[in-house]
């Protein structure tokens, strides 16, 4: 197992300077005048630095070699065959949306003549996921200079680009959960503004990306249900209409490319094939599960009566009714935020078949939610599950450098990072039933 001393050093210490941070920069929420500090090349400047930060970071560490080496496969599957590629016994679980830009990655390694196994070769690999980083950075600066002022705009950019758990993710470990996170982000963003055709249609892109994206789904029920029957507008039925057109359309075209070799049906019995791969009640992610010791236990082990995955069943059905509400009792400015913050964390911290990475969005999401909301209590949840999400990612990836792919479900880390993500989400509720459903108030910025 992992020494604890060289653990604490590589994990704990940056966790720390993100605490430290956080609170610093908390302050800024005070200021609001949209002139302050920092021009156009103080942005450039720090652009450059977040991105040679990860590309140095990319390029001399490996990260997980079996997602690295798989996506470097998949890469050179896709520049060979990109239409055959989910043809025959060759592993791919991903959607076909990110193969579009591994094919893009193959095709340019051929170009440039690139040895299967160098380091330029996991830097391309590694490069998406970073330029999507830096891309949610500019977007929150963006939102930020809007909302809160300039400089106050430039310090949530920042807390978000030199985020230890967001730099691990993917300039070390090499995962394409920013990318996945970016689109996510753009499509609550786009229909928290009454965009609801590109809204959905960058949902689509999500869902091309990582089946994950459909725990995001009770969105675009909430507003479909406020536009057609809560709150008719005018042509409500038809922007529905329009929007659902919109993203069957990028989907459809998506897999299209596929459908010529592996059949009309083929994406759906793909995405049930991945949905149901990895059957345990936890996969290495520190949540309810694996506090209760079902780290890589079977989710039909049973567990107070029922099995893991009925329970898990369960909370996915009720986080989908309490998400509707926090939709209809919050404010405009920020309950999509919210709702999106809510649903990811219950479902990672309360349903099976979690990996340890899927609680990635909550950091972007609760980060432009204490934006667009003022509200202090959401930034502290930013900072703790960028805290506990960095634990459970590093120690994950660590492991595997040792080839131990199972946390023991003993394991004093796991249970003390369980316990604090189950602490954290359960504030989460009990702030979203106080603020938003008792008092039916927008949060002040003193309170939370």
């Amino acid at each position: 197992m992992i020494p604890m001393a060289s653990f604490f050093t590589l994990a704990l210490v940056p966790a720390g300077y993100t605490l430290a941070v956080t609170l610093i920069i908390s302050r800024f929420f005070r200021r609001t005048q949209s002139g302050e500090g920092g021009s156009r090349w103080i942005i450039a400047g720090i652009m450059v630095i977040l991105l040679l930060v990860r590309v140095v970071l990319a390029a001399s560490l490996e990260g997980h070699a079996g997602d690295v080496q798989t996506f470097q496969a998949w890469a050179m599957r896709a520049a060979e065959d990109f239409r055959g590629f989910y043809s025959g016994k060759f592993f791919a679980d991903y959607p076909p949306g990110y193969m579009y830009v591994l094919y893009l990655i193959g095709k340019l390694k051929e170009l440039l003549l690139l040895p299967d196994r160098c380091i330029a070769f996991q830097l391309l690999i590694k490069l998406p996921a970073i330029f999507a980083d830096l891309a949610l950075v500019m977007f929150i600066y963006r939102l930020g200079d809007r909302q809160v002022g300039r400089r106050p705009a430039l310090a949530l950019a920042l807390i978000y680009g030199l985020n230890p758990a967001v730099i691990l993710d993917s300039s070390v470990w090499g995962q394409v959960d920013g990318v996945f996170t970016l689109f996510i982000v753009l499509s609550v963003h786009c229909l928290s503004e009454n965009r609801l055709t590109p809204s959905v249609g960058l949902f689509a892109a999500a869902l091309l990306i990582k089946p994950q994206a459909l725990i995001f789904t009770p969105l675009f029920l909430a507003v479909a249900t406020e536009l057609v029957l809560i709150r008719p507008e005018r042509d409500a039925a038809r922007r529905v209409a329009l929007a659902t057109t919109a993203g069957m359309l990028v989907f459809a075209v998506g897999v299209s490319p596929f459908v010529f070799t592996e059949g009309i049906l083929w994406i759906f019995r793909h995405y049930r094939t991945t949905l149901t791969s990895y059957p345990f009640a936890s996969v290495n992610a520190y949540n309810l599960f694996a506090l209760s010791g079902a780290n890589f236990v079977s989710e039909t082990t049973p567990w107070f009566l029922f099995s893991y995955r009925n329970w898990g069943t369960f909370f996915i059905v009720l986080a989908t009714l309490c998400s509707m509400r926090i939709y209809f009792r919050g404010e405009k400015e920020d309950r999509l935020y919210l709702m999106g913050a809510f649903l990811i964390s219950a479902v990672f911290t309360l349903a099976s078949r979690m990996h340890e990475r899927y609680l990635f969005p909550v950091l972007a999401l609760t980060l432009l939610a204490a934006l667009r909301g003022r509200s202090r209590v959401m930034f502290f949840l930013f900072t703790g599950f960028s805290i506990t999400h960095y634990l459970n990612v590093a120690q994950v990836l660590l492991a595997s450098t040792g080839d131990v792919h199972q946390i023991p479900s003993s394991d004093p880390l796991l249970l003390a990072t369980a316990a604090v993500n189950l602490l954290l989400f359960g504030y989460l509720v009990y702030h979203l039933a106080r603020i938003r459903f008792r008092e039916g108030i927008p949060a002040p910025l003193d309170n939370g």
